[in-house]
């Protein structure tokens, strides 16, 4: 595997290396010069009779110095080969001249030297002639016998061979690090090639929904052609999600292993910049995979509107994230980027991903097209709202084209100024108008650009009222008011926090749990999934203030998805370490042996090291494709399978039949790895959903009620196609929710 990454990365890391060698060796020559003279005058003072001796050496010394200093910059290679050779000759002088077995040795201090300039050729090449002149002095000159020979020349050997392992790990590392830069942009680019393609198709599908409006006629025939469209799509998003997220799992996961826990790599660590450069890898891919998942989200929204995820948050810590995935850009042009955010900053309630896209929106253009001067992106807070702005010492925009900045595909071009192009403004616009909060250009020809925003205070979220309410209670997370959610999967949480605006949903997953939620978060109401053990009756004797209306209604759960195809649980793609250790908390014990299923060897690599990470006594065995997985399950009989659904002769379903068939099986545990399936998006959850309150409802509140759900659940989407229609029951086992 080590040699698989040198070989891959051997091209790209020659240009880094040859860099650092001809730093170190510059480094070198006045470390060598220091200590050749140091030597020579503790020579000169202690031992007069060996003078001569001593400025010959010094005299070897200054030449070889002096020659390699003026060809290094030029010729590399040979100042090195004159400096190792000039050092070699020096040693073997004093070899020759002081004659004591304790100067053999001094041909191991050449070795790290050759270690760092040269490679591990040279280095073994070094060590042979080492050992060569070792023997030859020892036994021509000093008249040693052969049995006090092999202990300096078994150290020569072992020490080149140390330099040597520890050479090719830093070499490994560096190919891995730029291997994984490369899929990253490789990644990025064909993420923003989708994002258009999709946009596209839903522009498609609105033109044909007015068309539908105008031509009452052909009503039958639109609504079976926005069926196909609609049908479409799903298989387009599908693909996506699996052409994107696999090889982005890899990346999320791998860096997040290299960055945070380098045990799965046997205790190497990464020196400082490399680690800075795979952090800002982990960093950029969880945006993206974030970026990804709206994606796949547009297609489930039967309404088109778009999901936000608001919480509140530092709204410093999102901009300085922006500003260092963008910094590397900016220096590389010699643009400075200049940061201003106080602290202190009340918390904004924002959808994070959202306005973290908006900041590298901002940044990036005015990195773009700003060619020489600054950047800066400034952040205050007034009473009522906080102020972002990002200005460049750009060329500026005209001002008959200033007014078309928030077109969307407009491109604002004037020789070589295009601030405002594209999508980027028009986007980022609309995701903070989506926040309750408004964007606004301002630019003068020759006097640079700016673009700010602004995003609304949480009610009781002025300047002043977050000083006065920095002793509140730590366990919530804003103002809002508290919705108590029992439900056993936390993904779900999530779910309703991106969808259900206005209320703030506190999670807990068991009964006891259920109780002290109560007394710390007072909620205005429950919602209850349909299986909560115990039912409404249960929810009724937790304590809570007479009149809380309760709802209950079936909400999806990944896990119980998992139990009705035959599995104990299911991890959607891409993993992280986090989310694999919450679920291998909830087996009954940790797994002693495992085995992972996959039809790609670069996810079976990483959930190993996932899987180790986790549970390091775990004895994990591999399996490309389900028929192998499934002779290997049946002879080793592991305590755990990590299984894929999709894969080529035998998928993960027909994988769980054969387990659910085979009695020697049925103490294993299996976790689906898989993407979100899309059976979520098309199958309907199953199950009543009942309202209830102590004291009733007045006529008023039950009209309201009735008013809000009549249009939801007597219109049937045009864009559902029929099979949406059918019972859940495609699979064994019951319904899919």
């Amino acid at each position: 595997m080590a040699s698989d990454a040198l070989s891959i990365g051997h091209n790209d890391t020659s240009g880094v290396l040859e860099e650092l060698t001809r730093d170190s060796f510059r480094l070198l020559l006045p470390v060598t010069a220091a200590v050749v003279w140091a030597w020579a005058v503790a020579v000169l003072y202690c031992a007069e009779h060996y003078a001569l001796h001593a400025y010959g050496v010094m005299a070897l010394m200054v030449a070889v110095l002096w020659l390699g200093y003026r060809l290094h910059r030029w010729w590399l290679r040979p100042a090195i080969a004159i400096y190792l050779l000039g050092a070699m000759a020096a040693t073997t002088t004093i070899a020759l001249s002081f004659q004591g077995v304790g100067a053999l040795y001094l041909y191991v201090v050449i070795l790290p030297v050759a270690a760092t300039l040269a490679s591990p050729g040279a280095v073994w090449g070094l060590a042979s002639v080492a050992a060569a002149l070792v023997v030859a002095i020892g036994r021509g000159v000093y008249g040693l016998p052969l049995v006090q020979l092999p202990l300096p020349v078994t150290t020569i050997f072992l020490a080149a061979l140390a330099l040597w392992l520890s050479s090719r790990r830093l070499l490994t590392a560096l190919a891995w690090a730029l291997s994984m830069t490369r899929e990253a942009q490789k990644s990025a680019a064909l993420a923003r090639e989708h994002r258009a393609e999709v946009r596209r198709v839903l522009k498609s599908l609105d033109e044909a929904y007015v068309r539908l409006e105008r031509a009452n006629e052909a009503l039958i025939y639109a609504r079976e052609a926005a069926e196909r469209a609609y049908q479409f799509k799903a298989e387009f998003v599908a693909n996506v999600s699996h052409e994107l997220r696999t090889p982005l799992n890899l990346i999320v996961g791998f860096s997040e292993l290299i960055a945070t826990a380098p045990e799965s790599y046997g205790g190497a660590i990464l020196p400082n910049p490399y680690r800075g450069d795979v952090m800002a890898i982990y960093r950029s891919a969880r945006h993206l995979a974030d970026l990804i998942n709206d994606v796949l989200d547009l297609s489930r929204l039967e309404a088109g509107a778009m999901p936000l995820l608001k919480e509140e948050t530092d709204i410093g810590e999102v901009a300085r994230e922006a500003a260092e995935m963008v910094r590397g850009l900016a220096e590389a042009r010699g643009l400075r980027l200049e940061m201003s955010v106080p602290e202190g900053l009340p918390p904004v309630r924002l959808d994070r991903t959202r306005i973290r896209q908006v900041l590298l929106n901002l940044l990036t253009n005015a990195t773009r097209f700003t060619e020489r001067g600054w950047i800066a992106l400034r952040i205050h807070a007034e009473q009522r709202e906080v102020l972002v702005t990002v200005e460049d010492s750009g060329q500026g925009i005209p001002p008959d084209r200033l007014a078309r900045a928030f077109e969307a595909f407009s491109q604002l071009d004037e020789d070589h100024v295009r601030q405002g192009s594209g999508l980027g403004l028009a986007v980022s616009k609309r995701f903070v108008e989506l926040h309750g909060g408004r964007m606004w250009i301002d630019s003068k020809p020759g006097r640079g650009t700016t673009v700010g925003f602004s995003l609304p205070l949480a009610e009781g979220g002025s300047v002043s009222a977050h000083r006065r309410s920095r002793s509140a209670l730590p366990h919530r997370r804003s103002e809002l008011p508290a919705v108590l959610l029992l439900h056993d999967d936390a993904r779900t949480l999530s779910l309703l926090r991106r969808y259900v605006d206005g209320c703030e949903f506190v999670l807990a997953t068991t009964p006891e749990e259920a109780r002290e939620r109560v007394g710390e978060v007072f909620p205005v109401a429950v919602v209850v999934d349909a299986s909560w053990p115990g039912g409404m009756p249960a929810v009724a004797e937790m304590g809570l203030p007479e009149g809380t209306p309760l709802v209950s209604c079936p909400l999806p759960s990944m896990r119980r998805f998992a139990v009705l195809l035959g599995a104990d649980d299911y991890l959607a793609k891409p993993v992280t370490r986090e989310h694999l250790a919450e679920v291998l908390a909830r087996l009954p014990r940790p797994p002693q042996s495992a085995l992972i299923v996959d039809d790609d060897p670069d996810v079976v690599r990483l959930l190993a090291r996932l899987l180790i990470g986790c549970c390091p006594a775990a004895q994990v065995s591999e399996a490309f494709g389900g028929r192998a997985g499934l002779e290997t399950a049946r002879a080793q009989r592991p305590d755990l399978v990590l299984l894929d659904l999709y894969m080529p002769e035998l998928s993960g379903y027909e994988f769980l039949e054969e387990v659910r068939r085979d009695p020697s099986l049925a103490d294993t545990h299996v976790i689906v790895v898989s993407v979100r399936p899309t059976e979520e998006s098309s199958v309907p959850l199953v199950g009543p959903v009942r309202l209830e309150r102590g004291d009733g409802f007045s006529f008023t509140e039950v009209l309201q009620v009735l008013q809000s759900t009549l249009p939801v659940i007597t219109r049937r989407s045009a864009a559902a196609p029929a099979s949406a229609a059918r019972r859940p029951t495609d699979r064994p086992g019951g319904p899919v929710w």
